[in-house]
C-alpha cells in the first residue's frame, strides 16, 4: 500500500509540471542558486548573481541542484524534489496513523492532505516548505511512537534526532526549536519527567550533530561572521524580530491562512477541532494531546514572530489531517452522506468557483472556454451523481471532483498564472537582443537571470541610492543582486552596447532619466519595453 501511495501520488504531483515557468519573486531564488551550485560545482556555499547567498541552508539546493545534474536545467527538474517529498509526506502520514489508530482513518487522511489546496500547491512550488514539512512531521511522530514505546525500541527517538538534523540543514534552528518544544511540553503536561532522561541519547546527540553541524562549521569556516551576521543575524533573529512585509501583521492572518490552506476540507476540519476540544476534555488521549500541542505551538509561535508567510503554519496540515479524517471516518460510519455533501460539497463547489473566476481573469479564447465548460461539467456530474447515494459514494464523488478540477488547474491555471509571473520570455528577450551588459530598470527579475544565464544589473534612479551606512541587521542585505544607479550605467565606457528593460508603468520616469543618453527602442513586449543605449557620444 505505501508505493501505491507514494507512485500514484508522484504522478499526480508530477502533472504537467514541465509547462509550469520559474516564478518571481521565490521559486527562481532556489532554482537559480541550485544551478550555479552546479555550475560553480561549489556544493558548500549556496551562490546567487555569483555571490555567497545565506539565506537558506543547504539541503534543498542539494536536491535541486541534483535534480538539475541528472536531468538538465528544466522547471520538470526543479520541482522534482517538492513533488518527491510530498508523496513522502503522505506516506509517512498513512504509517504514522497505521502504528496509532487505524487503517480507515489512515486512507481518509491521506486523500485529505493529499487533495488540500495548500499540500498540493507546495508539491509544485521550488521553495523549502515541503521537504521541512517531511522531517518536521517525522521528527514528531517518531517521538511520539518513542513516547509510546511502539515495538518496545528506543530506536523511534533516534530517528527523531536524525529528522531535526535534517530540518536544521534544510530551514535551519527552527528545524529543532519548533519540535523540540511540542516534545517538552507534552511530557509537561503529561507529568512524566523521567521520559526526558529516556529520550535524551547520547547516541542520538551525537547522529544529530554529525548530520547538522557539518555544513554549518564549514561555512563559518570559510566566510566567518559574515555567515554569523547574515545567516543568524537576518535571516533569523531580524526575521522574528522586525516585519519584512508589514501589511501582513493583523491578528486574523494565520487564521486566514489556516482556511484557505485546507480547502476544500477547511469547514470539516474547523469541526473537527472542535470536536476534538470537547474530546480532550472528556477523555485522557495521549495522541490527541500531542496533535494538539503541535497545532497551538506552530500556530502561536509563528503568530509572535514579527515577520509572517503563507507557508509558516504548513506543517499543523498533518496533525488536523488526522483529526479531520477521525471525524469524516465517524460521519462514514453512521452513513451522514448529506451531512458530508454538506461539510465538503459545499466548500467543493464554492472552490470550483473560484477556479472559474481564476480561468475567466488569466485564459483567454479556447483555453478559457474548455476549461470553464469542463470545471462546470465536472461540478453539474458530481452533484447529479451523489443524489441517493451512501456516505462512501458521496465522498468518493466529491475527491474525483477535487480531483478532476486539480487536473484542470494544472493543464490550464496553473501554467498561465506561473507564466505571468516569470521572466523567461524577457530572459529570450536578452538572448536575442544579444547585448553583453544588461539593465533591469526599478524592478528585477530573478527567473530571467536563471533562464538566459545572463546576470543584469538592478538601475535605480539617483534618488534611490541607498546610504551605504546602512546597519548590518537590515532587510536590504538580503537582496544580493547587482545594483547600479542609472546614470553609471549609462555613462561611457564600458566600449559595449547596453540593453535597459524597463517596465510600461515606469518608461515616462526612466525616459526622462535617459534623456541625456543615446538611446534606442528596440521592441515592445509583454508590458516591457527594451532600449539600447549605444556607444557613441556622452551625456
Amino acid at each position: 500500500m505505501y508505493w501505491v501511495i507514494f507512485l500514484g501520488s508522484l504522478c499526480f504531483y508530477l502533472l504537467f509540471n514541465q509547462a509550469i515557468p520559474i516564478t518571481d519573486p521565490v521559486e527562481s531564488n532556489y532554482a537559480l542558486t541550485a544551478k550555479e551550485m552546479v555550475l560553480t560545482a561549489d556544493w558548500v556555499s549556496p551562490r546567487i548573481y555569483g555571490n555567497v547567498w545565506f539565506d537558506k541552508p543547504i539541503f534543498f539546493y542539494w536536491l535541486t541542484a541534483l535534480s538539475f545534474e541528472l536531468f538538465g536545467f528544466s522547471e520538470w527538474a526543479a520541482r522534482l524534489a517538492p513533488a518527491l517529498f510530498a508523496s513522502a509526506g503522505l506516506v509517512l502520514l498513512y504509517w504514522f496513523i497505521i502504528k496509532t489508530t487505524m487503517r480507515r482513518a489512515a486512507l481518509l487522511a491521506v486523500v485529505i492532505m493529499g487533495t488540500s489546496f495548500e499540500y498540493i500547491l507546495l508539491s509544485k512550488l521550488v521553495i523549502t516548505d515541503m521537504v521541512f514539512f517531511v522531517f518536521n512531521c517525522a521528527a514528531l511522530g517518531f517521538f511520539y511512537l518513542g513516547y509510546v514505546k511502539m515495538d518496545g525500541t528506543k530506536r523511534w527517538y533516534l530517528a527523531a534526532y536524525v529528522s531535526m538534523a535534517l530540518a536544521v540543514l534544510t530551514k535551519g534552528p527552527v528545524g529543532a526549536l519548533l519540535p523540540g518544544l511540542v516534545m517538552l511540553l507534552f511530557i509537561m503536561l503529561q507529568r512524566n519527567w523521567t521520559e526526558l532522561k529516556a529520550m535524551f541519547l547520547p547516541t542520538g546527540v551525537v547522529l544529530f550533530v554529525v548530520v547538522a553541524l557539518p555544513w554549518y562549521a564549514a561555512m563559518y569556516t570559510l566566510h566567518g561572521t559574515e555567515f554569523i551576521d547574515n545567516f543568524f543575524g537576518v535571516h533569523n533573529y531580524l526575521r522574528a524580530t522586525v516585519s519584512e512585509h508589514p501589511k501582513d501583521n493583523v491578528s486574523y492572518y494565520y487564521l486566514a491562512v489556516f482556511m484557505l490552506s485546507m480547502l476544500p476540507w477547511s469547514a470539516l476540519a474547523v469541526k473537527a477541532l472542535i470536536q476534538g476540544c470537547k474530546d480532550l476534555r472528556s477523555q485522557k488521549s495521549p495522541l490527541l494531546l500531542f496533535l494538539f500541542l503541535w497545532i497551538a505551538v506552530y500556530f502561536g509561535f509563528y503568530s509572535l514572530m514579527a515577520t509572517k508567510y503563507l507557508t509558516y503554519t504548513f506543517p499543523i496540515l498533518f496533525p488536523v489531517a488526522i483529526l479531520t479524517a477521525t471525524q469524516l471516518e465517524q460521519m462514514i460510519t453512521q452513513d451522514k452522506a448529506a451531512e458530508i455533501f454538506c461539510w465538503i460539497g459545499v466548500p467543493v463547489a464554492l472552490l470550483m468557483f473560484v477556479y472559474i473566476i481564476a480561468a475567466y481573469r488569466y485564459l483567454a479564447g479556447g483555453e478559457l472556454s474548455l476549461a470553464i465548460v469542463s470545471l462546470l461539467l465536472l461540478l453539474v456530474f458530481s452533484a447529479w451523481r451523489s443524489r441517493n447515494r451512501t456516505a462512501v459514494d458521496v465522498l468518493k464523488l466529491l475527491c474525483l471532483c477535487q480531483l478532476g478540477s486539480y487536473i484542470i488547474l494544472s493543464l490550464f491555471i496553473f501554467p498561465t498564472i506561473a507564466e505571468s509571473r516569470s521572466g523567461k520570455g524577457m530572459a529570450e528577450s536578452m538572448i536575442n537582443l544579444g547585448a553583453e551588459k544588461i539593465g533591469i530598470y526599478k524592478f528585477y527579475s530573478t527567473s530571467a537571470v536563471f533562464y538566459s544565464g545572463k546576470v543584469a544589473f538592478k538601475l535605480i534612479p539617483p534618488s534611490e541610492v541607498p546610504s551605504r551606512q546602512a546597519e548590518v541587521l537590515d532587510w536590504s542585505s538580503k537582496y544580493t543582486m547587482p545594483t547600479q544607479g542609472i546614470a553609471d550605467f549609462g555613462a561611457n565606457p564600458p566600449l559595449s552596447d547596453r540593453l535597459i528593460i524597463v517596465e510600461d508603468k515606469q518608461r515616462d520616469q526612466f525616459l526622462r532619466e535617459a534623456a541625456k543618453f543615446n538611446y534606442q527602442l528596440l521592441k515592445n513586449s509583454e508590458g516591457l519595453s527594451y532600449y539600447l543605449i549605444q556607444n557613441k557620444g556622452r551625456y
